[in-house]
């Protein structure tokens, strides 16, 4: 039997126990087992959350560059709709990947101005205009300090 992938979930109700359990503890006349026992649950669920974090960043790292390559496939190969469901894998797992650090990515102007542009290419057909805004999305990206 395999043992099961850390969860964010039940890292915060294993820590919230340990919580509990040093606040029993803390009462006179009580055992230090108590104490003792909701530190180690306490530190077990941190861990536990640490380790989800890092599984989930992991993972939307390699579904980022999965969907920038299926993008630039798309762009290579003239594949609109190849493209289109590249930029929406990235997206997605770019906004993952910030969710699992507790963040909200915020992209410079000239990568919004590219996406903006992207979208209008998108939206009117314009497969230069989108692939113009990609480019200059992907250039703002690599380009930030």
């Amino acid at each position: 039997m395999s043992e099961a992938q850390p969860s964010q979930i039940t890292g915060q109700v294993k820590n919230a126990q340990g919580l509990l359990y040093q606040a029993v503890g803390a009462i006179p006349g009580t055992a230090d087992s108590w104490t003792t026992q909701g530190a180690e649950l306490a530190k077990e669920g941190q861990d536990e959350v640490h380790a989800a974090q890092e599984a989930q960043k992991s993972e939307a790292q390699a579904e980022r560059v999965e969907g920038k390559v299926q993008s630039a496939w798309g762009a290579l190969t003239g594949n609109q709709e190849t493209l289109n469901e590249g930029n929406l894998k990235a997206e997605k797992a770019e906004w993952k990947g910030a969710v699992a650090d507790g963040e909200i990515p915020v992209p410079s102007m000239d990568r919004v101005k590219g996406k903006v542009e992207s979208a209008v290419g998108m939206a009117t057909g314009d497969v230069d205009k989108q692939r113009e805004g990609n480019v200059r999305a992907e250039a703002a990206e690599w380009t930030k300090g």
